[in-house]
């Protein structure tokens, strides 16, 4: 399990490994991920991974593709293709201001 916390909205919640982030920001809207396509073809959702980034799947060619139009900024990551793999102690998102 992780817990997990959304900024700039600080909102918090708890995550089990095998769940993907799209559908704990679906159960709660008040995470604020913005989302337009959720196929990682559209950038909308971009995230910076502060903390936790460990205990995620690594991003496939599809999101690599993505956000290498965005500039491949460190850290940074699609939240609907992000899936916690692995328990950890603390994961922290940070939602991308849009370009």
């Amino acid at each position: 399990m992780a817990k997990v916390r959304f900024e700039p909205s600080n909102f918090e919640t708890t995550v089990t490994p095998g769940t993907a982030f799209v559908d704990v920001t679906d159960e709660h809207p008040q995470a604020e991920v913005p989302y337009s396509c959720r196929s990682a073809s559209c950038g909308t959702c971009r995230v910076e991974v502060v903390k936790g980034a460990e205990a995620m799947l690594p991003a496939e060619d599809d999101e690599l593709d993505v956000l290498e139009i965005f500039g491949n900024e460190p850290g940074v990551r699609l939240c609907c293709q992000l899936t916690l793999v692995q328990e950890t102690e603390d994961v922290v998102l940070r939602v991308v201001d849009p370009v």
